[in-house]
């Protein structure tokens, strides 16, 4: 019994009232359940889920490295196979120096078939007791003479045939080079891949090697340690983390050049025990994380050090998404629960929406039945009335605007007629003058078929066929008077006599070429009337090569002021049968003519 008498109640409330309740409920559950969500979280989790994401960073950039150095040393190893460097090697006397330019550019048009790519490279060299040459353009050299007694060439030995790799070191220290020398400084850290190329080439299926007919080359690629570092750097988190490159024997290749990017050698044993993974060491009286991977390629561990608080720090944005996308969950399901309630309020907002969509489309009869009073109650009333209103007022105006066209197209034909009437009659009388009456009875003729085709009913259009003949007989009567001085051609498509026109829609523009823009000529006029069907459009021209019209006289034809009664009547005779989108248009050029358009829907 309570709850019968509250709806009635709630239902009369504001809408304001209602939206009120309606965000409080939409917003307090949301945070609630929130709320509750964030403290019940454990720290535990976010570090757990932050330490797998920075291990996958590590594990993704040593794959993506492993990728780019084994490429290398598949380029490498197709090198052995190259024929051009059997050749060039086992013919090569280093006494003669035009041999030696020969082969220097035959060789480095080699390196760059095999080597296309150098962006990632500092650079590449095929070093002997006799020669370092690289690709072409290149501009880094390594002394050779005593290159034999390098690390470099000691790991190249050693690995016989296949790839070594080279932990970073001084330029100036590997080659005993001072401070005097040329590019590369000394002081250049570098990175190398070494292989000693056993070249061969097949003669008729039969393998014959470079080794013990020459000496071999060693391929030596090095690259800067900034190539590792520049990787790490763009994906670590802004603070707190370092990252470190080291042999499993301890060498460093590259690091972040912080405290925390160098591992012990207990630390590194138990990486190269597990390969790749996470752990925790002690350094310092301090926990720190270490996620770490081993290169396939070169053996190198790549590792991240982060302490525990920085990492829950460096992935708070991680937290936050979290959180954002559990809000928007929370939040809709607020929304479901607020449907309920909002219903109350759209349903009679959409039933108004859908009423007014009908008054749009014509139907002034619509009512909405009033339930409550309401604001939503009192504006549906109000509508109601409304209705009733503009429904009376478009019935009154409607039939006043009706009665109001029918005279006007009345008045207009009648201010026509006379017009024509009286300029046709003056021109039989000129005639008849002028030729002792001998063409009266022809042009009587044609002012009686003229006469009954405007007064034959009271509509105001009629078929293009009888228009035009009309306009024909006018012209019969016109040659009488001005014999010899114009003519008349028809350029009219055929589809335009299936439409009716407004009477006498041409005669005023005909009747003014004769008269007035051919006053001063005595031969050679020309009028011609064209008719076109353009989409949804009907034109028709009206052009002749007579005087034409003073430009100040021009704007103003169709105009109520205007001498001009014919134009007038039929521009205004158009707009009220068709609208005001059609009309009458006049260009002209004095001593050049005169063109109407007249356009007309189709």
């Amino acid at each position: 019994m309570r709850s019968r008498r509250w709806m009635p109640r709630f239902q009369d409330l504001s809408y304001r009232t209602k939206l009120m309740l309606s965000y409080a409920l939409i917003v307090t559950i949301p945070l609630t359940i929130l709320s509750y969500r964030y403290f019940v979280s454990s720290s535990g989790f976010i570090s757990d889920f932050a330490r797998q994401n920075l291990y996958s960073i590590v594990k993704q950039n040593n794959e993506i490295m492993d990728a780019e150095l084994a490429r290398v040393e598949d380029s490498s190893l197709a090198l052995i196979a190259e024929q051009v460097l059997y050749e060039q090697y086992l013919t090569a006397d280093p006494k003669d120096e035009y041999q030696m330019f020969t082969m220097e550019k035959k060789v480095s048009r080699a390196l760059n078939t095999y080597f296309p790519d150098l962006k990632h490279m500092y650079s590449i060299h095929l070093i002997t007791s006799y020669s370092d040459i690289g690709p072409t353009g290149a501009t880094t050299f390594i002394p050779y003479e005593g290159f034999n007694q390098t690390a470099l060439y000691q790991a190249a030995a050693q690995a016989d045939g296949g790839m070594a790799w080279v932990p970073t070191f001084s330029f100036g220290d590997m080659f005993h080079r001072d401070a005097g020398s040329p590019v590369p400084s000394e002081n250049v850290q570098l990175l190398a891949g070494v292989r000693l190329l056993k070249l061969f080439r097949i003669n008729n299926g039969e393998v014959i090697e470079l080794q013990g007919a020459a000496e071999l080359p060693v391929l030596v690629i090095t690259y800067q340690p900034d190539y590792y570092r520049s990787r790490f750097a763009s994906v670590l988190p802004s603070t707190g983390a370092s990252f470190f490159i080291m042999s499993r024997d301890g060498q460093r290749v590259a690091d972040s050049q912080e405290k925390d990017s160098t591992m012990d050698e207990t630390s590194l044993k138990r990486m190269a025990e597990m390969k790749s993974g996470t752990l925790t060491i002690t350094r310092n009286g301090k926990p720190l994380i270490v996620c770490f991977d081993t290169s396939d390629v070169t053996g190198w561990i790549s590792g991240v050090t982060i302490s525990p608080e920085a990492l829950g720090s460096a992935f708070l944005p991680e937290v936050k998404s979290y959180t954002f996308y559990l809000t928007l969950i929370l939040l809709l399901l607020s929304l479901l629960l607020a449907f309920f309630l909002a219903s109350s309020i759209t349903k009679p907002i959409q039933q108004l929406l859908r009423a007014i969509k009908k008054t749009g489309e014509g139907e002034f009869d619509t009512r909405i039945p009033v339930k409550s009073y309401n604001e939503m109650g009192l504006l549906i009333h109000k509508y109601n009335q409304m209705n009733v209103k503009i429904n009376n007022l478009i019935e009154e105006n409607y039939k006043v605007k009706l009665r109001e066209k029918e005279t006007q197209i009345m008045s207009l034909n009648i201010q026509l007629n006379p017009h024509f009437l009286y300029n046709t009659l003056n021109i039989m009388n000129w005639t008849a003058l002028e030729n002792e009456q001998n063409e009266l009875s022809a042009m009587i003729v044609s002012l009686s078929s003229m006469l009954q085709y405007t007064s034959a009913s009271n509509q105001d259009i009629g078929y293009l066929e009888e228009d035009l003949n009309w306009l024909k007989h006018y012209f019969s009567i016109t040659e009488q008077r001005f014999e010899g001085k114009f003519t008349v051609t028809y350029d009219l498509s055929p589809e335009l006599y299936a439409f009716k026109v407004p009477k006498l829609f041409l005669q005023p523009f005909v009747e003014n070429a004769i008269v007035h823009g051919f006053a001063r000529l005595h031969s050679g006029g020309k009028i011609v009337i064209r008719g076109r069907l353009i989409g949804d459009e009907r034109i028709f021209m009206v052009e002749d090569n007579g005087i034409g019209i003073p430009h100040h006289k021009l704007a103003g034809l169709t105009r109520e002021e205007s001498r001009s009664i014919g134009i007038r009547n039929v521009d205004q005779r158009i707009k009220l049968i068709y609208g005001d989108s059609y009309g009458v248009t006049v260009t002209s050029e004095e001593r050049k003519g005169t063109t109407v358009i007249i356009k007309l829907p189709k």
